[in-house]
């Protein structure tokens, strides 16, 4: 059995406080092929994961993408892309098959380090048990390295059409509530026009970990970007606004 590291950090080990937070009632339509969601304390972000796991249907595959934080190991330097081995994870809620990504470099050391996929777990667990999790750590430099994970979303997506994606992103990085509300109004509406996203980010019009990971949705799944939930502080609402008062704004978005 796979060992969990942020129990008791990011989310609860109580059965019952962890259901409250992940369990939701499925909704009637298909599959998104791909969710944007955040990642932070489940006490925060929780209602936005339950809203989206209310339209995931027991997909046979779901690939969750996340940014690397810090500098990849030495051992990985010149790798973008890391999987996690293959194996069972047991959750207070059930238990979860990961599978590793195929031909795509293996170290567990990530998941000791990075939460941002550890924390969906659970929600796996309790409302798409029959899914299998292929987890996908990434560090994406440069053109190339985008280039890279789109290729290999759309081989996934060829090979297994019953597959969902799930990037794991922050929609800006920490700022003044006065930037961060331009960027996340900026990225909004270059995600709502499957417009290129590079060229903004290198003028800091945009920010987050989640952008790189999303161009290469872009060029993968040109599919329309709704966003659904938003929150910056105490502001909560359906889309992005200069009442948010926070440093960073995390969203919910979908691509059917």
């Amino acid at each position: 059995m796979k060992p969990s590291y942020f129990m008791d950090l990011y989310y609860p080990s109580d059965r019952n406080e962890l259901l409250g937070y992940c369990k939701c009632e499925q909704r009637e339509g298909h599959t998104p092929s791909l969710i944007l969601l955040p990642h932070s304390s489940l006490e925060f972000i929780h209602s936005m994961y339950q809203e989206a796991f209310s339209l995931i249907h027991n997909p046979r595959r779901i690939v969750i993408i996340a940014p690397i934080h810090n500098e990849v190991f030495e051992s990985d330097a010149g790798e973008c892309l890391f999987s996690l081995s293959s194996g069972d994870v047991l959750t207070p809620l059930g238990g979860v098959h990961i599978e590793q990504v195929p031909g795509v470099k293996i170290n567990d050391e990530y998941a000791e380090i990075e939460y941002a996929i550890e924390i969906f777990y659970p929600y796996i667990a309790c409302n798409s048990p029959h899914s299998s999790l292929l987890p996908l750590f990434t560090s994406l430099d440069s053109k190339e390295d985008i280039l890279t994970l789109s290729r290999l979303m759309a081989k996934l997506k060829k090979e297994e059409n019953d597959t969902l994606f799930i990037v794991s992103g922050n929609f800006t990085s920490l700022g003044s509530s006065e930037e961060i509300n331009s960027m996340a109004k900026t990225l909004k509406e270059l995600l709502e026009n499957n417009a290129p996203l590079l060229d903004a980010g290198n003028r800091k019009k945009i920010s987050g970990c989640a952008y790189k990971i999303m161009e290469a949705a872009r060029t993968a799944f040109p599919g329309k970007f709704t966003l659904n939930a938003a929150r910056c502080g105490n502001y909560i609402g359906e889309n992005i606004s200069n009442a948010g008062d926070g440093r960073i704004w995390q969203v919910y978005g979908v691509k059917e």
